[in-house]
Protein backbone atom coordinates (compact mmCIF):
# COMPACT_ATOMS: atom_id res chain seq x y z
CA UNK A 1 0.00 0.00 0.00
CA UNK A 2 1.52 3.34 -1.05
CA UNK A 3 -1.35 5.64 -0.24
CA UNK A 4 0.35 8.11 2.04
CA UNK A 5 -1.25 11.37 3.03
CA UNK A 6 1.34 13.98 2.11
CA UNK A 7 0.25 16.42 -0.58
CA UNK A 8 2.54 16.98 -3.57
CA UNK A 9 2.56 20.43 -5.17
CA UNK A 10 4.08 20.24 -8.67
CA UNK A 11 5.04 23.92 -8.48
CA UNK A 12 4.11 26.79 -6.28
CA UNK A 13 5.19 29.54 -3.92
CA UNK A 14 6.83 28.91 -0.56
CA UNK A 15 4.91 27.51 2.39
CA UNK A 16 1.41 26.04 1.99
CA UNK A 17 0.20 27.95 -1.10
CA UNK A 18 -3.27 29.42 -0.80
CA UNK A 19 -5.46 28.81 -3.89
CA UNK A 20 -7.14 32.16 -3.64
CA UNK A 21 -5.61 35.42 -4.85
CA UNK A 22 -6.28 38.99 -3.78
CA UNK A 23 -9.86 40.24 -4.23
CA UNK A 24 -10.51 41.63 -7.71
CA UNK A 25 -11.98 45.14 -8.14
CA UNK A 26 -15.74 45.22 -8.84
CA UNK A 27 -16.73 45.07 -12.49
CA UNK A 28 -18.83 47.90 -13.97
CA UNK A 29 -22.36 47.00 -14.95
CA UNK A 30 -23.00 47.25 -18.71
CA UNK A 31 -25.44 49.86 -20.02
CA UNK A 32 -29.02 49.14 -21.22
CA UNK A 33 -28.01 48.79 -24.90
CA UNK A 34 -25.24 46.45 -23.99
CA UNK A 35 -27.59 44.39 -21.81
CA UNK A 36 -30.04 44.10 -24.77
CA UNK A 37 -27.27 42.87 -27.04
CA UNK A 38 -26.17 40.39 -24.40
CA UNK A 39 -29.75 39.11 -24.04
CA UNK A 40 -30.11 38.57 -27.79
CA UNK A 41 -26.71 36.89 -28.01
CA UNK A 42 -27.59 34.68 -25.08
CA UNK A 43 -30.87 33.60 -26.67
CA UNK A 44 -29.14 32.71 -29.93
CA UNK A 45 -26.50 30.76 -28.03
CA UNK A 46 -29.20 28.89 -26.14
CA UNK A 47 -30.99 27.91 -29.36
CA UNK A 48 -27.71 26.73 -30.84
CA UNK A 49 -27.04 24.67 -27.76
CA UNK A 50 -30.49 23.05 -27.91
CA UNK A 51 -29.98 22.21 -31.58
CA UNK A 52 -26.59 20.70 -30.86
CA UNK A 53 -28.03 18.63 -27.99
CA UNK A 54 -30.83 17.31 -30.21
CA UNK A 55 -28.40 16.25 -32.94
CA UNK A 56 -26.04 14.70 -30.42
CA UNK A 57 -28.89 12.81 -28.73
CA UNK A 58 -30.11 11.44 -32.08
CA UNK A 59 -26.65 10.18 -32.94
CA UNK A 60 -26.28 8.63 -29.49
CA UNK A 61 -29.59 6.77 -29.84
CA UNK A 62 -28.55 5.54 -33.24
CA UNK A 63 -25.32 4.21 -31.83
CA UNK A 64 -27.20 2.54 -28.99
CA UNK A 65 -29.72 0.74 -31.20
CA UNK A 66 -26.99 -0.39 -33.56
CA UNK A 67 -25.34 -2.14 -30.54
CA UNK A 68 -22.25 0.07 -30.61
CA UNK A 69 -21.42 -0.06 -26.89
CA UNK A 70 -18.91 2.42 -25.47
CA UNK A 71 -16.91 1.14 -22.51
CA UNK A 72 -17.05 3.43 -19.47
CA UNK A 73 -13.63 3.65 -17.81
CA UNK A 74 -13.53 2.64 -14.15
CA UNK A 75 -13.07 5.21 -11.42
CA UNK A 76 -9.40 5.91 -10.82
CA UNK A 77 -7.68 4.51 -7.76
CA UNK A 78 -6.35 7.35 -5.65
CA UNK A 79 -2.82 6.59 -4.51
CA UNK A 80 -0.16 9.04 -3.42
CA UNK A 81 3.25 7.39 -3.60
CA UNK A 82 6.60 8.69 -2.49
CA UNK A 83 8.56 10.70 -5.05
CA UNK A 84 11.62 8.78 -6.16
CA UNK A 85 15.09 10.25 -6.56
CA UNK A 86 18.09 8.00 -7.03
CA UNK A 87 20.48 10.81 -6.12
CA UNK A 88 18.72 12.04 -2.96
CA UNK A 89 20.13 11.44 0.49
CA UNK A 90 18.78 12.55 3.88
CA UNK A 91 22.01 14.53 4.20
CA UNK A 92 20.61 16.90 1.56
CA UNK A 93 18.26 18.25 4.23
CA UNK A 94 19.29 20.83 6.82
CA UNK A 95 20.20 18.99 10.03
CA UNK A 96 20.10 20.07 13.65
CA UNK A 97 21.86 18.72 16.73
CA UNK A 98 20.24 16.20 19.10
CA UNK A 99 19.85 17.00 22.79
CA UNK A 100 20.30 14.21 25.32
CA UNK A 101 18.61 16.32 28.01
CA UNK A 102 15.24 16.40 26.26
CA UNK A 103 12.67 13.71 26.94
CA UNK A 104 9.00 13.72 26.03
CA UNK A 105 6.50 11.73 28.02
CA UNK A 106 2.84 10.87 28.17
CA UNK A 107 0.52 13.27 29.94
CA UNK A 108 -1.37 12.29 33.05
CA UNK A 109 -4.59 10.48 32.09
CA UNK A 110 -7.55 12.81 31.80
CA UNK A 111 -11.12 11.80 32.51
CA UNK A 112 -12.84 15.05 31.54
CA UNK A 113 -14.60 14.56 28.22
CA UNK A 114 -14.44 17.70 26.09
CA UNK A 115 -16.78 18.94 23.41
CA UNK A 116 -15.57 18.91 19.82
CA UNK A 117 -15.23 22.69 19.96
CA UNK A 118 -13.12 22.51 23.13
CA UNK A 119 -10.92 19.82 21.61
CA UNK A 120 -10.31 21.90 18.50
CA UNK A 121 -9.40 25.02 20.50
CA UNK A 122 -7.06 23.02 22.72
CA UNK A 123 -5.26 20.98 20.05
CA UNK A 124 -5.04 23.33 17.04
CA UNK A 125 -2.13 25.38 18.49
CA UNK A 126 -0.15 22.12 18.72
CA UNK A 127 -0.58 21.14 15.05
CA UNK A 128 1.51 22.54 12.21
CA UNK A 129 1.86 22.48 8.45
CA UNK A 130 5.15 20.90 7.31
CA UNK A 131 6.59 21.64 3.89
CA UNK A 132 9.62 20.11 2.20
CA UNK A 133 11.01 21.74 -0.93
CA UNK A 134 12.00 19.47 -3.82
CA UNK A 135 13.85 21.82 -6.15
CA UNK A 136 10.88 23.91 -7.25
CA UNK A 137 8.14 21.54 -6.12
CA UNK A 138 6.88 20.84 -2.63
CA UNK A 139 5.45 18.13 -0.44
CA UNK A 140 3.07 19.35 2.24
CA UNK A 141 1.93 17.49 5.32
CA UNK A 142 1.20 18.09 8.98
CA UNK A 143 3.06 17.78 12.25
CA UNK A 144 2.56 17.71 16.01
CA UNK A 145 4.48 19.96 18.42
CA UNK A 146 6.21 17.84 21.07
CA UNK A 147 7.90 20.53 23.16
CA UNK A 148 7.45 24.24 23.77
CA UNK A 149 10.94 24.93 22.37
CA UNK A 150 10.18 23.55 18.95
CA UNK A 151 10.57 19.77 18.59
CA UNK A 152 7.96 18.52 16.12
CA UNK A 153 6.93 15.01 15.04
CA UNK A 154 5.84 14.24 11.50
CA UNK A 155 5.99 11.41 8.97
CA UNK A 156 9.26 10.56 7.25
CA UNK A 157 7.59 10.40 3.86
CA UNK A 158 6.57 14.07 4.17
CA UNK A 159 10.20 15.24 4.27
CA UNK A 160 11.71 12.52 2.07
CA UNK A 161 13.55 13.85 -1.01
CA UNK A 162 13.45 17.38 0.41
CA UNK A 163 16.25 19.94 0.45
CA UNK A 164 14.67 22.62 2.67
CA UNK A 165 12.07 22.48 5.44
CA UNK A 166 9.51 24.98 6.69
CA UNK A 167 6.87 24.76 9.39
CA UNK A 168 3.77 26.91 9.79
CA UNK A 169 1.66 27.09 12.94
CA UNK A 170 -1.91 26.34 11.89
CA UNK A 171 -3.33 28.55 14.65
CA UNK A 172 -1.41 31.72 13.70
CA UNK A 173 0.09 30.92 10.25
CA UNK A 174 3.50 31.99 11.56
CA UNK A 175 6.27 30.38 9.48
CA UNK A 176 9.59 29.00 10.75
CA UNK A 177 12.56 27.45 9.00
CA UNK A 178 13.06 23.92 10.31
CA UNK A 179 15.92 21.44 10.58
CA UNK A 180 15.84 17.65 10.73
CA UNK A 181 16.95 16.03 14.00
CA UNK A 182 16.50 12.43 12.86
CA UNK A 183 14.13 9.92 11.33
CA UNK A 184 13.03 6.32 11.19
CA UNK A 185 12.10 5.36 7.65
CA UNK A 186 10.66 1.97 8.56
CA UNK A 187 8.34 3.43 11.22
CA UNK A 188 7.62 6.49 9.03
CA UNK A 189 8.61 8.93 11.77
CA UNK A 190 10.73 12.10 11.69
CA UNK A 191 11.56 14.77 14.24
CA UNK A 192 12.05 18.39 13.19
CA UNK A 193 13.20 21.40 15.21
CA UNK A 194 12.35 25.08 14.85
CA UNK A 195 14.00 27.96 16.67
CA UNK A 196 11.11 29.07 18.87
CA UNK A 197 10.03 29.35 22.48
CA UNK A 198 6.63 29.25 24.13
CA UNK A 199 4.97 26.96 21.60
CA UNK A 200 1.96 24.92 22.71
CA UNK A 201 3.06 21.31 23.03
CA UNK A 202 0.52 18.57 22.50
CA UNK A 203 -0.73 16.50 25.40
CA UNK A 204 0.22 12.94 24.50
CA UNK A 205 -1.97 10.09 25.74
CA UNK A 206 -1.38 6.39 26.24
CA UNK A 207 -2.87 4.91 23.06
CA UNK A 208 -3.17 1.56 24.87
CA UNK A 209 -6.18 3.02 26.69
CA UNK A 210 -8.14 3.25 23.45
CA UNK A 211 -10.95 0.84 22.71
CA UNK A 212 -12.66 0.00 19.45
CA UNK A 213 -15.62 2.33 19.12
CA UNK A 214 -14.02 5.26 20.95
CA UNK A 215 -14.69 8.67 19.41
CA UNK A 216 -11.58 10.27 17.87
CA UNK A 217 -10.78 13.39 15.87
CA UNK A 218 -8.17 14.09 13.21
CA UNK A 219 -6.67 17.59 13.00
CA UNK A 220 -4.28 18.54 10.24
CA UNK A 221 -3.73 20.28 6.94
CA UNK A 222 -5.59 18.35 4.20
CA UNK A 223 -4.84 19.30 0.59
CA UNK A 224 -1.93 21.40 1.82
CA UNK A 225 -4.03 24.53 2.23
CA UNK A 226 -7.17 23.62 4.21
CA UNK A 227 -5.53 24.85 7.37
CA UNK A 228 -6.64 23.36 10.66
CA UNK A 229 -9.32 21.00 9.36
CA UNK A 230 -10.89 18.69 11.94
CA UNK A 231 -12.76 15.50 11.08
CA UNK A 232 -14.32 12.96 13.40
CA UNK A 233 -14.85 9.21 13.52
CA UNK A 234 -14.27 6.22 15.74
CA UNK A 235 -11.46 3.79 16.44
CA UNK A 236 -12.15 0.94 14.01
CA UNK A 237 -9.25 -1.31 15.04
CA UNK A 238 -6.49 -1.00 17.63
CA UNK A 239 -3.84 -3.09 15.90
CA UNK A 240 -4.48 -3.24 12.17
CA UNK A 241 -1.62 -5.04 10.43
CA UNK A 242 -1.02 -3.51 6.99
CA UNK A 243 1.77 -3.43 4.45
CA UNK A 244 3.05 0.06 3.68
CA UNK A 245 5.72 0.32 0.97
CA UNK A 246 6.59 -3.39 1.43
CA UNK A 247 6.95 -2.94 5.19
CA UNK A 248 4.64 -4.47 7.78
CA UNK A 249 3.18 -1.93 10.20
CA UNK A 250 0.67 -2.21 13.04
CA UNK A 251 -1.49 0.89 13.15
CA UNK A 252 -4.67 2.34 14.61
CA UNK A 253 -7.50 2.16 12.10
CA UNK A 254 -10.03 4.98 12.21
CA UNK A 255 -13.10 6.09 10.27
CA UNK A 256 -12.15 9.77 10.68
CA UNK A 257 -11.72 11.25 7.21
CA UNK A 258 -8.05 11.60 6.22
CA UNK A 259 -6.86 13.23 3.02
CA UNK A 260 -3.66 14.29 1.30
CA UNK A 261 -1.89 16.72 3.63
CA UNK A 262 -2.99 14.97 6.84
CA UNK A 263 0.30 13.02 7.02
CA UNK A 264 1.98 13.66 10.34
CA UNK A 265 -1.09 15.24 11.92
CA UNK A 266 -2.87 14.49 15.16
CA UNK A 267 -5.36 11.77 15.99
CA UNK A 268 -7.02 13.00 19.18
CA UNK A 269 -9.20 11.34 21.83
CA UNK A 270 -12.25 12.84 23.57
CA UNK A 271 -10.00 14.29 26.28
CA UNK A 272 -8.09 16.44 23.81
CA UNK A 273 -4.97 14.27 23.95
CA UNK A 274 -3.02 13.07 20.92
CA UNK A 275 -3.19 9.27 20.64
CA UNK A 276 -1.76 8.81 17.14
CA UNK A 277 0.16 10.33 14.23
CA UNK A 278 -2.00 10.11 11.10
CA UNK A 279 0.02 8.55 8.30
CA UNK A 280 -1.95 6.77 5.57
CA UNK A 281 -5.29 5.47 4.38
CA UNK A 282 -6.59 2.61 2.29
CA UNK A 283 -8.73 3.77 -0.60
CA UNK A 284 -9.60 3.00 -4.19
CA UNK A 285 -11.67 0.70 -6.38
CA UNK A 286 -10.96 -3.01 -6.74
CA UNK A 287 -13.32 -5.26 -8.73
CA UNK A 288 -16.03 -2.57 -8.55
CA UNK A 289 -15.73 -2.49 -4.73
CA UNK A 290 -15.07 1.02 -3.42
CA UNK A 291 -12.89 1.25 -0.31
CA UNK A 292 -13.66 4.18 1.97
CA UNK A 293 -13.32 5.25 5.58
CA UNK A 294 -10.09 3.39 6.41
CA UNK A 295 -7.62 5.84 7.89
CA UNK A 296 -4.43 4.74 9.65
CA UNK A 297 -2.37 6.32 12.43
CA UNK A 298 0.83 5.39 14.26
CA UNK A 299 0.02 4.80 17.96
CA UNK A 300 1.66 7.36 20.24
CA UNK A 301 2.67 4.73 22.80
CA UNK A 302 4.53 2.82 20.08
CA UNK A 303 6.14 6.01 18.74
CA UNK A 304 7.33 7.47 22.03
CA UNK A 305 10.52 5.38 22.60
CA UNK A 306 11.71 6.11 19.06
CA UNK A 307 10.83 9.82 19.15
CA UNK A 308 12.87 10.19 22.35
CA UNK A 309 15.79 8.21 20.94
CA UNK A 310 15.82 10.40 17.82
CA UNK A 311 15.67 13.62 19.85
CA UNK A 312 18.47 12.50 22.16
CA UNK A 313 20.83 10.87 19.63
CA UNK A 314 19.80 12.02 16.15
CA UNK A 315 19.47 8.36 15.15
CA UNK A 316 17.00 5.55 15.53
CA UNK A 317 17.41 2.06 16.97
CA UNK A 318 15.93 -1.42 17.23
CA UNK A 319 16.14 -2.93 20.72
CA UNK A 320 16.57 -6.66 20.15
CA UNK A 321 17.55 -10.00 21.68
CA UNK A 322 19.68 -11.09 18.73
CA UNK A 323 17.48 -13.99 17.60
CA UNK A 324 15.14 -14.98 14.82
CA UNK A 325 11.83 -16.59 15.66
CA UNK A 326 9.26 -18.87 14.12
CA UNK A 327 5.68 -17.83 14.82
CA UNK A 328 2.87 -20.36 15.02
CA UNK A 329 -0.80 -19.55 15.51
CA UNK A 330 -2.77 -21.88 17.77
CA UNK A 331 -5.98 -21.41 19.74
CA UNK A 332 -6.24 -17.74 18.88
CA UNK A 333 -2.72 -16.75 19.99
CA UNK A 334 0.73 -16.68 18.46
CA UNK A 335 3.48 -18.95 19.76
CA UNK A 336 6.99 -17.50 19.46
CA UNK A 337 9.72 -20.14 19.15
CA UNK A 338 13.44 -19.34 18.85
CA UNK A 339 14.81 -20.45 15.49
CA UNK A 340 18.34 -19.01 15.47
CA UNK A 341 20.65 -17.06 17.76
CA UNK A 342 23.13 -14.61 16.24
CA UNK A 343 26.82 -14.96 17.19
CA UNK A 344 27.91 -12.53 19.94
CA UNK A 345 24.31 -11.39 20.43
CA UNK A 346 22.97 -10.78 23.97
CA UNK A 347 20.91 -13.98 23.83
CA UNK A 348 23.91 -16.18 23.00
CA UNK A 349 24.46 -18.68 25.78
CA UNK A 350 21.19 -17.72 27.44
CA UNK A 351 18.50 -18.72 24.95
CA UNK A 352 18.54 -21.87 22.83
CA UNK A 353 16.90 -22.89 19.57
CA UNK A 354 13.43 -24.38 20.13
CA UNK A 355 12.91 -22.29 23.29
CA UNK A 356 9.34 -20.96 23.30
CA UNK A 357 8.96 -17.49 24.81
CA UNK A 358 5.72 -17.48 26.82
CA UNK A 359 6.07 -14.29 28.90
CA UNK A 360 8.13 -11.11 29.06
CA UNK A 361 8.76 -9.26 32.33
CA UNK A 362 6.29 -11.66 33.93
CA UNK A 363 3.46 -10.82 31.54
CA UNK A 364 2.07 -13.38 29.05
CA UNK A 365 1.39 -12.15 25.52
CA UNK A 366 -0.85 -13.29 22.68
CA UNK A 367 0.92 -11.83 19.64
CA UNK A 368 4.46 -11.23 18.43
CA UNK A 369 3.54 -7.55 18.15
CA UNK A 370 2.94 -7.40 21.91
CA UNK A 371 6.34 -8.97 22.53
CA UNK A 372 8.22 -6.50 20.31
CA UNK A 373 6.40 -3.54 21.88
CA UNK A 374 7.85 -4.47 25.27
CA UNK A 375 11.33 -4.77 23.75
CA UNK A 376 11.01 -1.34 22.12
CA UNK A 377 9.66 0.27 25.29
CA UNK A 378 12.48 -1.25 27.37
CA UNK A 379 15.19 0.22 25.16
CA UNK A 380 18.75 -0.52 24.16
CA UNK A 381 21.08 -1.37 27.06
CA UNK A 382 18.30 -2.43 29.42
CA UNK A 383 17.45 -5.99 30.51
CA UNK A 384 14.22 -7.92 29.99
CA UNK A 385 13.11 -11.05 31.79
CA UNK A 386 11.88 -13.83 29.53
CA UNK A 387 9.92 -16.84 30.64
CA UNK A 388 10.67 -19.65 28.22
CA UNK A 389 9.48 -23.20 27.82
CA UNK A 390 12.47 -25.50 27.25
CA UNK A 391 12.00 -29.27 26.92
CA UNK A 392 8.69 -29.03 28.73
CA UNK A 393 10.03 -26.98 31.65
CA UNK A 394 9.58 -23.28 32.40
CA UNK A 395 12.55 -21.15 33.29
CA UNK A 396 13.17 -17.40 33.56
CA UNK A 397 16.23 -15.76 32.04
CA UNK A 398 17.45 -12.16 31.76
CA UNK A 399 18.73 -10.74 28.48
CA UNK A 400 20.35 -7.32 27.94
CA UNK A 401 18.95 -5.69 24.79
CA UNK A 402 21.22 -4.38 22.08
CA UNK A 403 20.66 -2.29 18.94
CA UNK A 404 20.22 -4.62 15.97
CA UNK A 405 20.61 -1.72 13.51
CA UNK A 406 24.22 -1.15 14.53
CA UNK A 407 25.18 -4.76 15.31
CA UNK A 408 27.87 -6.10 13.01
CA UNK A 409 27.62 -9.72 14.07
CA UNK A 410 24.24 -10.26 12.49
CA UNK A 411 24.41 -12.31 9.27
Amino acid sequence: MQNHLSYRWPTGPSLCPVPYGSPKPPRRRPGRAARTLLLVAGSLAGLALLLFAAVWGTLALADYFSNQIVDVPPLPTVSISRPQSDSWSPEDLPWGDPDAAVEISLSQPSYQVLTAQEIYQQVLPSVVCVQAEHGGSYSVGSGVILTSDGYIATNYHVIENGSALEVMLLSTQHVYDAVLIGYDEELDLAVLKVDAQGLTSARLADSDRLQVGDQVYAIGNPMGYLYGTMTDGIVSSLAREVEVDSRDMTLIQTSAALNSGNSGGALVDVYGQVVGITSAKITGVNDDVVTEGIGLAIPITDSLPFLNYIIQTGKTCRPALGVTCNIYTAEGRQRVVIAEIFPDAPAEGILEPEDEIIAINGQPFDTFYQLTRVLYATGVGNPVELTVLRAGEELTVSVLLYDSLTATSQP
